[in-house]
């Protein structure tokens, strides 16, 4: 008996889900690493799947990023390769420990962060995800 030939369909594009916090009132500096990630996304080739920012006091506090919990259900919902975009990893976070707790999640969604600079959660020496100190030590509620 023979099976149908199937052939898959074109690859999908990787989506870029571009983040970034903002805590003060003036968006100048806020709008140029939002651009820049824009024109590395366009440069890699990538899809922009939209834009996710959390301001004020979310932007300060790693539990209650609104915008990054928004960014990870959306990239759960990817029809396709997805990653994180940001201009630098303090963009994520300042605390390194938090910073990993929280592209974990990313992980968990399907996707990995990226920076302009080109560095990555794939590749040893690149960014890789290690954890400083378990929950339970880093205050969380």
């Amino acid at each position: 008996m023979e099976t149908p030939h199937t052939t898959p369909g074109p690859p999908r594009p990787t989506l870029a889900f571009i983040y970034d916090r903002h805590a003060t009132p003036t968006t100048a500096a806020l709008d140029e690493r939002i651009d820049r990630c824009r024109r590395y996304a366009v440069a890699q080739g990538w899809v922009v799947a939209g834009e996710w920012v959390d301001r004020g006091d979310q932007a300060l506090c790693a539990w209650r990023r609104a915008q990054w919990g928004m960014l990870a259900h959306a990239m759960r919902q990817a029809a396709g390769p997805a990653v994180c975009l940001v201009d630098t990893w303090d963009r994520i976070s300042w605390d390194r420990g938090d910073r990993a707790i929280l592209r974990h999640a990313v992980r968990r969604a399907g996707g990995h962060c990226v920076t302009t600079a080109g560095e990555n959660d794939l590749e040893p020496g690149h960014g890789r995800i290690t954890v400083s100190a378990p929950l339970s030590l880093k205050g969380r509620p």
